[in-house]
């Protein structure tokens, strides 16, 4: 009971040194799994080879997400695909405040599956407060529709979804299935608070002009990069990391006149491959029967490869009459490799595509190309660093309070207040609706905070299951997201726009904690059954 109490003792010492701002949970969580380790007794043995060793190799999944996806962000903000996003959005709409807000507030959801972090915010946030502040909305609500955008797009951010994999291991489907409610809930209750702070008689003229945005590219195909690893994991179900390679990949076509062309070249041949068979199943069938008679063979790929024949010769055409460049002529060509390997080699389709994807890339990238890849590469490095800290610091504690000693201890505090059937459904939504403020100020259910080691201690107790935990974190988190004036994005919208980080807290806060609730209620519903 010594050690317990002890143990307790450091936890709300760190929650508090937190709170005050003396730590931050960069620095907390190990520090966390370094005392309990020490306190509780735990051999040297386990603390080098288990806590220091093995715990940061447990993250792994999650660190390699955040380096690619944040390699991938840094590109795509290099290259202006952010600001043609928001340029088209704000061409389309016009001066209508609440149909411009609702599409900026979309917009930056898109945004914000990939990207994420301050220099984002920043580039983001420096060319729609201004547009909404022109139309006549409120700097306040401006903010706020903001921010209810960020959040909504973090949700389906799948860097962060490595995270509640690795430290609850759990399914990509089990986390993604829960992330899209969220996202459902966001975009209604975004759509009513825009609804509501958009009446006519919250308008005024603020006389803010935009700011003229960076020169972006012409290359549209590039408004696809920050959704793509997305549309791999959703669709294809693949792991996080592969996906985010291939959305580099894409990215990195889409910059250039020929990459565009090469990528396009190569989803024709997908689709025809695809799709031929559905259309003239007896003629795709006789190809694939006859492979093994060389003439028949050719004839049969030859009709059945048509679309995508007559695409290339047209293509070769055009640019041989516009004197365009050897890269575009190689662009063209690209999709020969994978071509090969689906009907040669026999391989996957998406293996191929991704093959020629990389052949592509060899054939048709531009020295300038190369150097913003670079730079991307050290700025992710710089922007990710602290998160990828504070994931060693959570696969650390994760392997303290495993360790037999820790659990029986907090077993000891947490036993005596869990009825002997277990948290019914009731208590969970009733409880942790209650409490979700403590999201807020890096407090103990925020996922970023000490959340982390909520999460750990209810998994070593069995508290909660899995994915019960996973719930109460992606639904508190919501108001932590949006509404914990502590929030470097918070902090840097608030002095943009001249208001108190707290303004923004009262304005959202009667929104999204209702609407963490709701996803309480949801939970509720899904993890203890219908009884």
């Amino acid at each position: 009971m010594l050690i317990s109490a002890a143990l307790l003792v450091i936890l709300v010492a760190c929650v508090i040194l937190m709170y005050r701002k003396r730590l931050s949970a960069m620095l907390a969580l190990p520090l966390l799994a370094l005392l309990f380790a020490i306190v509780a007794g735990i051999p040297e043995d386990y603390l080098l080879n288990h806590i220091l060793q093995r715990g940061p190799l447990q993250v792994a999944p999650a660190i390699m997400a955040s380096i690619f996806g944040g390699i991938l962000a840094m590109f795509i903000k290099n290259r202006g695909v952010v600001e043609l996003m928001i340029r088209y959005t704000a061409e389309l709409v016009g001066d209508r405040p609440l149909v411009l807000a609702l599409s900026l507030m979309f917009i930056t959801a898109a945004i914000f599956t990939t990207l994420g972090e301050l220099g984002t915010v920043i580039m983001v946030g420096s060319i729609i407060l201004p547009i909404m502040l022109h139309v006549g909305i409120s700097p306040v609500t401006s903010a706020a529709v903001m921010l209810i955008g960020l959040a909504m797009g973090g949700m389906l951010n799948i860097r962060n979804w490595q995270l509640y994999i690795n430290v609850l291991d759990l399914t990509r489907t089990q986390v993604r299935d829960f992330a899209i409610i969220m996202v459902g809930l966001f975009a209604l209750f975004g759509i009513v608070f825009c609804v509501w702070y958009l009446r006519a008689s919250q308008l005024h003229r603020f006389f803010a002009e935009p700011q003229a945005p960076v020169k972006p590219p012409l290359h549209r195909l590039a408004l696809l990069s920050p959704i793509t690893p997305l549309l791999f994991v959703l669709f294809l179900d693949w792991p996080i990391v592969p996906a985010f390679i291939v959305g580099l990949l894409f990215a990195i076509l889409a910059s250039s006149t020929e990459g565009e062309l090469a990528i396009v070249s190569l989803l024709i041949l997908l689709a025809n491959v695809a799709m031929f068979p559905a259309i003239l199943p007896g003629l795709y069938d006789m190809h694939i029967a006859e492979r093994h008679e060389a003439a028949a063979a050719i004839l049969n790929g030859t009709l059945v490869l048509l679309p995508f024949l007559a695409w290339t010769i047209y293509q070769i055409a055009r640019n041989f009459r516009r004197r365009k460049s050897r890269r575009a002529h190689l662009a063209v060509l690209s999709p020969i490799l994978p071509l090969f390997l689906i009907h040669a080699v026999q391989l996957p389709i998406t293996i191929a595509f991704i093959a020629g994807l990389v052949l592509a890339l060899v054939l048709t990238i531009r020295h300038e190309t190369v150097q913003v890849l670079t730079k991307s590469i050290i700025e992710a490095f710089e922007n990710v660093g602290p998160a990828i800290f504070l994931i060693i610091g959570i696969g650390m504690l994760l392997e303290t309070v495993n360790h037999e000693s820790i659990s029986a201890a907090f077993n000891t505090l947490i036993r005596p207040l869990i009825p002997e059937q277990g948290i019914s459904r009731t208590a969970f939504i009733v409880v942790f609706g209650a409490l979700a403020p403590l999201a807020l100020y890096r407090g103990p259910l925020n996922i970023w905070g000490m959340g982390s080691g909520f999460a750990a201690i209810m998994l070593a107790t069995q508290a909660l299951s899995a994915e019960k935990i996973m719930a109460v974190l992606l639904a508190v988190g919501a108001v932590q997201g949006v509404c914990d004036p502590t929030n470097s994005h918070n902090f840097w919208i608030a002095n943009y726009l001249k208001v108190e980080p707290l303004d923004l807290t009262k304005r959202t806060l009667p929104f999204i904690w209702p609407m963490a609730i709701i996803a309480l209620i949801i939970a509720g519903w899904l993890y203890f059954g219908h009884s």
